[in-house]
């Protein structure tokens, strides 16, 4: 049995090569620390990148949201000064509609997730981390805010002096998620972003316990290549969290949660380093441009 921790547009197109290379069924631990409500509506963005992008829906272009999708909404908004800062697709908004109408109905996270895998035709089982709240919250020069608001409203612009998960110390894991980590012959953590896309994760008390007490393979795999993150705030992150932005720094950050760690063939100087930490390195190309090289990193994952 395959669990792998996910989180972040890396994740995707980690997922789309294991789903291609991967005969068995999956177990995909998602990211619920960057969920949001805003417009009247209760937004999962890496539960609804995950589900578009194993059904074949997702804008690989701009990596969320549905391909093809229209505005009509959105542009209402604008022109009745509401905001509209947070791009939501038309057929998008029907997921967030449903999603929202079904936890007025009573339903938990998980139960609604099953639903939509369901409804999209996914066969692996997809889990929110938790059905809580875990709110991820940036403490910058311009305040404290949401992920969102930092990252989408202000464009990754304020400085970053710390980052916390609102909601984190009384958050139970969502059915399912501890025991796919216990039954798991190899865990894989995907190249999200360390601290907003797998940090609200793998801190939930349980999982953490979990993580660290099983046998079986823990493989992280990069998203940072030569000191820089492949997409998105994880340098500035880890920054604030103290952590050099390298492999190095990487491994470090994950050394209580992992056996194995994937770096590109450009961070090989930094071998020596890693296997000083008691992590196994392996050396391979990480840098998912298309479907050959996502699927050319699962079966790399598979030998491991």
């Amino acid at each position: 049995m395959i669990t792998i921790i996910t989180g972040g547009t890396g994740s995707i197109k980690l997922l789309r090569g294991l789903d291609l290379v991967v005969n068995e069924k999956i177990n995909i631990i998602v990211n619920v620390g960057d969920n949001i409500n805003l417009f009247g509506y209760y937004i999962c963005p890496d539960i609804d990148t995950t589900i578009y992008g194993l059904s074949n829906r997702l804008d690989i272009k701009r990596g969320w949201g549905i391909k093809g999708d229209t505005f009509n909404f959105l542009e209402s908004r604008k022109e009745t000064s509401e905001e509209s800062w947070f791009q939501i697709g038309d057929k998008d908004l029907e997921t967030h509609n449903k999603r929202t109408n079904l936890i007025k109905n009573g339903l938990n996270l998980s139960e609604i997730t099953k639903i939509f895998t369901e409804d999209f035709k996914i066969r692996h089982n997809i889990m929110p981390a938790s059905n809580d709240r875990i709110e991820t919250t940036i403490i910058s020069d311009d305040g404290e805010m949401h992920l969102q608001e930092f990252w989408v409203k202000n464009k990754g612009k304020p400085r970053i002096l710390d980052v916390k998960y609102k909601g984190i110390d009384s958050a139970k894991p969502a059915e399912d998620v501890i025991q796919s980590i216990k039954e798991a012959d190899k865990i894989l953590i995907s190249p999200g972003n360390p601290i907003s896309s797998i940090g609200p994760t793998i801190f939930i008390k349980e999982i953490k316990d979990a993580l660290q007490k099983t046998q079986s393979k823990k493989i992280l795999v990069s998203p940072i290549i030569q000191k820089k993150p492949v997409s998105g705030p994880a340098g500035k992150m880890l920054q604030a969290k103290d952590y050099d932005v390298s492999v190095t720094g990487l491994t470090k950050y994950y050394k209580d949660f992992i056996t194995d760690i994937v770096i590109d063939k450009a961070d090989i100087g930094e071998k020596k380093e890693i296997e000083n930490m008691e992590k196994v390195p392996h050396v391979t190309n990480i840098l998912m441009r298309n479907k050959e090289e996502e699927a050319e990193l699962a079966r790399e994952l598979m030998k491991i």
